[in-house]
């Protein structure tokens, strides 16, 4: 199943969007949560790092709920799997 990757900035809030295109449905919709006004404070900081670390956290869980939900179809095979589980170890070793 081929995809559009839509990836912009919202204001200031990075948004991506995955778009199954032989359906023309939207699979995935994803913005960056802003983080909580507390000013400069150590706490703030903390909090905010936290926030930014769940928000990716969430990213990558919908990504895999999205590949899950395309095997349990059958749109994906075996080999697509392995290949995706390969190109992501090799990209993550690569810097």
């Amino acid at each position: 199943m081929p995809y559009q990757v839509i990836a912009q900035l919202n204001g200031r809030n990075p948004v991506l969007q995955i778009r199954d295109t032989s359906s023309n449905q939207m699979r995935l919709v994803w913005e960056y949560r802003k983080p909580s006004e507390l000013g400069e404070s150590v706490s703030g900081e903390l909090l905010a790092d936290l926030e930014r670390e769940e928000a990716l956290h969430d990213l990558f869980r919908r990504l895999f709920l999205l590949t899950t939900e395309q095997y349990l179809r059958g749109e994906l095979s075996e080999e697509d799997l392995r290949s995706r589980r390969h190109r992501s170890i090799k990209g993550s070793t690569d810097s």
